[in-house]
């Protein structure tokens, strides 16, 4: 008789029906492989590591209150950041100065030349929109519908918004060859994301 193969972990859709199940733990293991990417996306936008990690607290509290309206055969991370993006738009409507991207806190391990560089490149010369297009297609492999989806622009804008900034970094990395790739950094830890928040019903 064969041995009995373990069981293999739950997939993301199964997770998400147990959470709609009212499953905290589902929701978690959710939120431990969802959070770094959330995080890093809302870094960018914010620029600050304190707003980013309390907007991806709200942006999966929020979520959680929500899973009802998510349809489970789809992937999550998109969802998770139309979420995360219109938290950060509320934050910035206060008109505060953004500060410098420190992209080594974004990408937490060194890459081959011209990766981080790249995106230091991206940032200075791109608008806030190509950037994020750029960065949720080629960082989080999300399709162009699907980034269009996060961006609230149809798939068309989308491709030619990622056409123009590609062309744009082609010119300035020509002009302006890239360096070493910076030291890494060790990724911040993934905090509950019930800590000081009430549980909700």
């Amino acid at each position: 008789m064969a041995p009995h193969a373990p069981d293999s972990p739950p997939d993301e859709a199964s997770l998400v029906r147990q959470s709609r199940a009212g499953s905290l733990e589902a929701f978690d293991q959710l939120v431990h492989e969802l959070h770094p990417k959330v995080h890093a996306f809302l870094l960018t936008l914010t620029r600050n590591r304190q707003d980013a990690e309390d907007l991806t607290q709200e942006t999966f509290v929020r979520a959680w209150r929500k899973l009802d309206r998510f349809d489970p055969s789809r992937p999550l991370l998109p969802w998770l950041l139309t979420i995360a993006r219109r938290q950060s738009i509320a934050m910035l409507r206060k008109n505060r100065p953004l500060p410098p991207l420190e992209l080594e806190s974004v990408i937490p391990a060194p890459e081959p030349s011209p990766g981080p560089d790249l995106w230091r490149t991206a940032e200075t010369h791109l608008s806030r929109d190509a950037f994020s297009a750029l960065w949720l297609h080629y960082r989080e492999e999300l399709s162009l519908a699907e980034v269009g989806k996060v961006l609230g622009k149809r798939e068309g804008a989308v491709k030619v918004l990622v056409h123009r900034a590609r062309r744009t970094l082609a010119e300035k990395l020509r002009n302006d060859p890239p360096g070493p790739p910076p030291l890494p950094v060790t990724p911040p830890p993934i905090p509950s994301i019930w800590n000081n928040t009430r549980v909700p019903s």
